[in-house]
């Protein structure tokens, strides 16, 4: 089997074509397995970190810097919901049914402007037919979890799909919507949105997956990603030392 070996690495030559190929397509494969190793690492990191703050006891919402992370922080607050000024968060799928993630600016006692995001709720008949928001009256005592936006939020259609309001969004950025909420100062806006607890008032369908893709699938993928580099290296070496046919004249 060595002899047979040797002597088989013994008949490659060099074709450019192929060389190419597998130069370009090499890099490519391998880099993709690694990344899609890493997106696991990170579903991970983000999933221990969601199941260690949920036990946490909720903190007033003005003892926390914003610049540190605060991904699923628990906190509280009181204030008075803006029920004129409601955001419908597009495209937030449930079971299978369209619908819509309801996101309300609430004026806090301490004068900070929180997007509270209340829940998902049902899309209606139609697009056209967007969904009656039943209004929060009074002073409420809010109680959630911080939600921090995790990479680049992808846009399927116009950024803002509805004039007047309820107002469709396609993308959730609490200073841009608090703008369109005429909020003027911008330094007050609480740069995240807060999602509501259990029992909380104005509280709809809590529906917020920590992770759209577990771990484990990532990493499958990241294994076909090196089985097809492994193969490609198969198939180079295996046709770059493939004997040579000669014509019957030249044997």
């Amino acid at each position: 089997m060595s002899a047979g070996f040797t002597g088989r690495i013994r008949n490659f030559r060099f074709d450019w074509k192929l060389s190419l190929l597998t130069a370009l397509l090499m890099p490519l494969m391998l880099s993709l397995g690694f990344w899609q190793l890493r997106r696991g690492d990170e579903k991970v990191a983000l999933q221990n970190t969601y199941d260690a703050r949920q036990h946490e006891t909720p903190v007033p919402l003005d003892s926390l810097d914003p610049a540190q992370d605060l991904q699923y922080r628990q906190v509280q607050f009181s204030g008075h919901y803006d029920n004129s000024h409601v955001f419908l968060l597009d495209n937030r799928t449930n079971a299978g049914q369209p619908g819509y993630e309801v996101i309300v600016p609430v004026l806090a006692d301490a004068g900070r402007i929180v997007l509270v995001n209340r829940g998902w709720i049902a899309q209606g008949p139609s697009r056209q037919s967007l969904p009656t928001i039943a209004a929060v009256e009074g002073e409420v005592s809010v109680q959630g979890s911080i939600y921090q936006n995790v990479g680049k939020q992808v846009v399927l259609g116009a950024d803002i799909e509805a004039a007047g309001w309820p107002k469709v969004v396609e993308t959730l950025d609490p200073v841009r919507m608090a703008e369109l909420a005429g909020i003027a100062d911008q330094r007050q806006v609480f740069p995240y949105s807060v999602r509501l607890a259990e029992l909380a008032p104005g509280v709809l369908t809590r529906f917020w997956p920590v992770i759209s893709m577990t771990p484990e699938r990532h990493r499958g993928y990241a294994m076909q990603w090196f089985m097809m580099a492994l193969a490609l290296a198969a198939l180079y070496l295996f046709y770059s030392t493939k004997p040579e046919i000669k014509p019957d004249n030249e044997q």
